[in-house]
């Protein structure tokens, strides 16, 4: 892939000191800062970069490279309210979108600010405070992924905590500060929470790619419809093993679990009709065929949150939709190349420069969510017949 440097605009195919930069800048940002000169500007002003003179300037050279490492070592102050026993803390430390405030369609202030507030209900990932954003961001798309995400946890959180029945109340001010419990799932409350999450993969899907927005209702649909479950298995399995690492707890919902020893209470509202043994039996099967191999496979990668959701988005983009959809499956792969080449600027920005071997185990991660979405994907057709699941299909 031919890139541009970040200081003379040279044209390069490899990075070099963990950014893009060519061969010819390197040597001369690593050899200045062992002699630790003090260089003059050429022209006395400072501008030599916006009069393109750059090369022409060693004062000039090195100020733009050094700034550059400035940026990419900052480290956003964290939320003091972040400490909460509810969420592991894992900062993140990338900027949010840039919104151009001379545009119409454009959000307020306020509600920018609302979007970029810091998550603080289990689940690790955080939107950086709206003090940290900057107008050059190396990684637009993920910035949107990551707001997406924020919008998309905040309605399954408020949506899911307000539909819980009156003996499992949860006041509103728990549900702000994160004190509310996480239940184990049940039957019915299960099939209500998919519902929740499949509405708001539509809000998560218009922030994160604003493009989403000219698709018509059917193929926006069939785009949904046919990654929910991925998406849902990625995120789950995420925040599980980061919540719980060592038990065999699974999220079916933002704020629900299952487990081995939780199938009796999910099976506690099915209708009458069901066969609670077989049902019984089938469900810790299947638990133990899919839920300690997922974890497994995400403790072994250990994504970064930037990562998490660079997987998340590709789960989303990973459509089974017909070949003659070309609109679609062109969106998708527009998509999925801006998703990648905004991983190869978080990984230069980190000073990252052999990554090839870390996205081929984010790959094989995908796989691995791809082939358990599957079996659960079977499994539940299996319930379907035993008259365990009632509720129709989406």
């Amino acid at each position: 892939m031919t890139r541009k440097c970040l200081i003379c605009g040279a044209q390069i195919t490899q990075i070099h000191m963990g950014i893009d930069a060519c061969r010819a800048c390197a040597v001369f940002y690593r050899r200045a800062r062992r002699s630790k000169c003090k260089f003059r500007c050429k022209s006395s002003t400072g501008r030599c970069v916006q009069e393109g003179r750059v090369l022409e300037c060693r004062r000039c050279r090195f100020d733009v490279m050094h700034n550059i490492f400035e940026r990419a070592t900052l480290e956003i102050i964290p939320d003091p309210r972040s400490n909460h026993r509810s969420e592991p803390e894992c900062a993140s430390d990338l900027s949010p979108p840039p919104f151009a405030s001379d545009d119409p369609q454009s959000p307020p202030q306020n509600l920018l600010q609302l979007l970029q507030q810091p998550i603080r209900s289990a689940t690790p990932i955080r939107c950086p405070d709206s003090v940290a954003s900057t107008s050059s961001s190396c990684t637009p798309v993920l910035d949107r992924i990551r707001c997406g995400y924020n919008v998309m946890t905040r309605i399954r959180k408020s949506t899911e905590l307000c539909m819980r029945p009156l003996e499992l109340f949860v006041h509103p001010t728990a549900i702000d500060d994160n004190s509310f419990p996480i239940i184990p799932a049940t039957y019915g409350l299960t099939f209500r929470t998919t519902q929740i999450l499949i509405s708001s993969l539509f809000d998560f899907a218009s922030i994160a790619f604003p493009e989403f927005e000219t698709l018509n209702a059917a193929e926006k649909w069939l785009l949904i419809s046919s990654c929910y479950e991925r998406v849902h298995i990625m995120e789950s399995t995420f925040r599980c093993t980061k919540l719980f690492p060592d038990d065999g707890r699974v999220f079916v919902s933002y704020t629900m679990t299952l487990s081995y020893e939780s199938v009796d209470i999910f099976l506690s509202d099915c209708p009458k009709n069901v066969n609670s043994e077989e049902a019984r039996t089938t469900l810790k099967k299947n638990l133990d065929s899919t839920v300690s191999g997922c974890k497994r496979a995400m403790r072994r990668t250990d994504p970064t949150d930037e990562e998490f959701l660079v997987m998340l988005a590709l789960s989303f983009w990973n459509t089974d939709s017909p070949s003659s959809d070309e609109r679609l499956n062109k969106m998708a792969t527009t998509n999925r190349r801006a998703i990648m080449q905004d991983l190869h600027s978080y990984y230069s920005s980190k000073g990252v420069t052999d990554y090839a071997s870390r996205i081929g185990e984010l790959f094989c991660l995908l796989v691995t969510n791809e082939r358990v979405t599957s079996i659960i994907t079977e499994d539940t057709e299996l319930l379907r017949l035993m008259d365990v699941y009632q509720q129709p299909r989406f």
